[in-house]
């Protein structure tokens, strides 16, 4: 967290006292303030004190009912003018830092590889970035171009997939370029920059995965520059980071994520201003796919109105761009968000709409898909036996030979695993524990060791249902592991789980499982 300085502090003690000396003048309490404007007793008396700053309606509201004739607001927005100043510069100095940081270990690295090494290729071989700075420079000046020669360095050897780099260094060093583009985000404005930030945190996203050569990076810098020059080529490297990206939020959760796919999507964005007819509707789709995964990272950070804002807008490129899939994709994905909230009819209506359109597809793992969100939003609704007729649905379309599963499907990775897993929460959501442990049972048999997210929710419904079925120690364990996938993936949805499953085991709280359950949570910060 910044720390304010000292004059800041004093800035904002004496609009405190300010505030203090019109309510006595106006001979009213603490409460009344606080009653006329929204906000307790004792957030009033913290902003008298200068220990909190409230927001500008606050303020607003204080400076009517007070009679201040606008000399609170005028000095809380100095206030805030000074506040937002220094936390520019603090976020400028902690940018400087990382990238300081980025560099040093970038030249470390360069340091352990002798020129003999370099020519058997046995060493480190770290590329200069001038391939990349010579298609920049033309488009957006040797200043810009300049700044940036650091961070693109360490860009493009990250990218180099033929690099003899342990993965504990390749980590730091993404690490501390994702803080970067991160701190960066927060203090740009151009859009040039915008483009620029997509493809940076593009390579990063991507390494080592695709291994961009020198040419391929300068053509990619190019395109940045020139958005007219975009190629079928191009657009497929996007939709392979956003792939990477997926995988990694399967594993890592979406802080590992969410900032490097929304630069993409902002490159994306300003691509389709000049893309060509012809390759419109896929960049579109594109564009579609970053949206609705950019709601889940959200909805899974626990921020539901950004995540339904990112849909719609998903839905929306989808119908441009005549993607019937992704619109499927993204209704079920709205449906999803739905059903976690509770708004079963909601969920209802939007997986019956989603159902409407897979008629017009042959995808059967969108049909699947489609289906499990129907039993799921059937399910929290309590009808019990139209859920379970869903997710049967769901399950014959999935049996279908793999010749017959869409490679390029929105939902390549449904798989019955995930399907049994979703079906066991639904089950304990209607009271049925015995059904439910067998579908956790067989969801925790099925999925993949890197779908940690599913993992760690499917252990929570097997605890929860060992629970409801009178087998106390069992649910502690499983609920621990549970909880242990849960530190590995940093979801606030999958926290919140966590949290209620621990609360259903409070009157066995004097059990020997429960209470060594409690110690390891509060070992891993639970």
């Amino acid at each position: 967290m910044i720390q304010d300085p000292p004059e800041l502090v004093a800035m904002r003690l004496a609009l405190g006292q300010q505030l203090a000396a019109s309510r006595q003048a106006a001979e009213l309490g603490q409460q009344q303030v606080g009653r006329k404007t929204g906000y307790s007793r004792s957030s009033v008396a913290k902003a008298e004190s200068g220990r909190q700053l409230l927001t500008r309606d606050f303020w607003t509201t204080a400076d009517k009912l007070l009679n201040a004739d606008g000399a609170l607001l005028t000095s809380y927005e100095q206030v805030r003018a000074a506040k937002e100043e220094h936390e520019a510069k603090s976020r400028e100095a902690a940018l400087a830092q990382a990238y300081a940081e980025a560099k040093a270990k970038a030249q470390e690295l360069r340091a352990t590889s002798t020129p003999a090494e370099a020519q058997n290729g046995n060493g480190l071989v770290v590329p200069t970035g001038q391939e990349v700075l010579a298609g920049l420079v033309s488009s957006v000046g040797a200043e810009l171009a300049g700044s940036l020669a650091g961070p693109l360095l360490h860009v493009a050897f990250l990218s180099n997939a033929n690099q003899a780099l342990s993965t504990e260094w390749r980590e730091q060093l993404r690490e501390q370029l994702q803080i970067f583009l991160r701190e960066w985000a927060n203090t740009v404005e151009r859009r040039e920059h915008l483009r620029l930030l997509g493809w940076m945190a593009a390579s990063v996203a991507a390494s080592p995965m695709l291994g961009l050569d020198g040419d391929e990076q300068e053509r990619l810098a190019r395109i940045i520059a020139l958005p007219s020059r975009v190629d079928e080529q191009s657009i497929g490297h996007i939709e392979t980071i956003l792939q990477d990206c997926k995988r990694q939020d399967d594993t890592f959760g979406p802080y590992a994520v969410l900032y490097t796919v929304i630069a993409q999507r902002e490159w994306v964005d300003s691509l389709l201003d000049e893309c060509s007819d012809e390759l419109r509707p896929r960049l579109l789709s594109v564009y579609s796919s970053m949206s609705t995964s950019i709601g889940s990272y959200l909805f899974d950070l626990g921020d539901v109105a950004g995540a339904m804002y990112y849909c719609e807008q998903a839905r929306a490129a989808a119908q441009e761009a005549r993607n019937t899939a992704l619109a499927i994709y993204t209704l079920c994905t709205m449906s999803f968000f739905a059903s976690w909230q509770g708004k079963a009819h909601a969920a209802i209506d939007l997986t019956a709409a989603a159902r409407s359109l897979t008629t017009k597809t042959d995808d059967h793992l969108l049909r699947a898909c489609a289906a499990a969100e129907c039993g799921v939003a059937y399910a929290v609704d309590g009808q019990y036996k139209e859920a379970m007729t869903a997710f049967d649905q769901a399950s014959v379309r999935l049996a279908l030979p793999a010749a017959q599963r869409s490679p390029e499907s929105p939902v390549y990775w449904l798989h019955e695993g995930l399907v049994a897993s979703r079906q066991g929460d639904c089950l304990i959501r209607l009271g049925k524990p015995v059904e439910a442990i067998s579908a956790a049972e067989r969801g925790l048999q099925l999925l993949d060791s890197s779908f940690v997210r599913q993992l760690a929710f499917c252990n929570l419904s097997l605890g929860a249902g060992r629970l409801l079925s009178g087998e106390v120690e069992e649910a502690a364990r499983v609920i621990g592991e549970g909880a242990l996938l849960a530190t590995k993936n940093r979801s606030a949805r999958l926290t919140r789980e966590v949290k209620a499953v621990r609360g259903r085991l409070q009157p066995w709280h004097n059990v020997p499982a429960v209470k060594e359950l409690e110690e390891g949570l509060r070992g891993m910060g639970f």
